[in-house]
């Protein structure tokens, strides 16, 4: 069957971008799932809102992940599904493999973020056609090192490097995307999005080039966290995020007002009722009595993470 994950290799990555939008009017697989395997991560970036600045494993240890066995029960009840597997490291869950080689054949895995740090003898476990969106962290990893492993990878893998373009990483971007000509592996780059932060417009100029439509879009509003007016949105009913422990969210936005003491101040600002933040939480996917929402909810607080911008449909109401 002709599906996302076999399109994805054949395709330029700027046509991959503007057809992202039609996916699933095209394709069978109406539900997007975000998963996020667990949280748990051998990098800690300065930047990061997962485990350095606020680590979410001390919501969701390592103790309350579930077995593979686990996951491909729940994820067996889900209708079709196009699946997007995030963490944290996702490798670090050593199952990864088999739960992607198992998954119910109703499911499409679109794709896996790693910082490709593991050992090639796991990657090459998976068996089915997968890309991977290997994100470079040069606190980490030399441009040499990511160089001589994506020429591993890339044998077996579609390939994307994806770089977060906060202002110490602005200078490399040129540089890496430089290298990556003629290797069979496209440049992402997603703007960086903090609570009060804003590029100096000698910054947005450097960056806009190198941004993809979708991105160009969130440059320009920088995600608004302004944004408190009342919208239709159809997280939960075609959109979701599976945390570790199968807790299910609407989008990682709601579960970061829920959990997350770094964006408190845009609730505040807001003026939302803490009661008002369950309307994100779904329940737990483990439950005999979960299911989607039939309906698109309405939302008052600004749409904070570029993942649930790009997956959910929103509009004003």
């Amino acid at each position: 069957m002709f599906d996302i994950a076999t399109l994805q290799r054949h395709i330029p990555a700027s046509l991959k971008n503007a057809l992202k939008p039609y996916y699933r009017t095209v394709f069978p697989n109406k539900l997007h799932v975000l998963f996020w395997v667990t949280f748990r991560c051998n990098y800690r970036c300065s930047y990061c809102p997962v485990v350095t600045k606020f680590d979410y494993t001390s919501l969701f240890p390592r103790s309350g992940e579930r077995t593979v066995d686990e996951w491909l029960g729940a994820f067996a009840k889900l209708p079709p599904a196009m699946f997007y597997v995030s963490g944290g490291e996702p490798f670090m869950y050593r199952g990864l493999p088999q739960l992607i080689n198992r998954l119910d054949e109703k499911h499409t895995v679109l794709g896996v973020v790693t910082n490709g740090s593991v050992d090639m003898k796991v990657y090459r476990e998976i068996e089915k056609p997968l890309h991977l969106n290997i994100s470079f962290h040069n606190e980490f990893v030399s441009d040499d090192e990511l160089m001589a492993k994506l020429e591993q990878l890339k044998e077996h893998f579609h390939l994307n490097v994806n770089i977060v373009a906060t202002p110490a990483n602005l200078p490399m971007i040129e540089r890496v995307g430089e290298r990556l000509r003629g290797r069979r592996v496209s440049l992402h780059v997603d703007p960086y999005v903090d609570p009060g932060f804003t590029y100096t417009p000698e910054q947005k100029r450097l960056l806009l080039k190198y941004l993809p439509p979708d991105r160009r879009y969130h440059l320009e509003n920088q995600l608004n966290s302004s944004d408190f007016a009342a919208k239709s949105c159809s997280a939960g009913k075609n959109y979701i995020n599976v945390l570790p422990n199968g807790d299910v969210f609407t989008c990682i936005g709601g579960a970061d007002y829920l959990m997350s003491p770094l964006v408190r101040d845009i609730v505040r600002r807001g003026r939302v009722e803490a009661r008002s933040l369950d309307v994100y939480r779904m329940g737990n996917l483990f439950d005999d009595s979960f299911q989607l929402r039939d309906e698109f909810m309405e939302c008052r607080l600004p749409c904070k993470s570029a993942c649930d911008f790009d997956s959910a449909i929103i509009k004003p109401l």
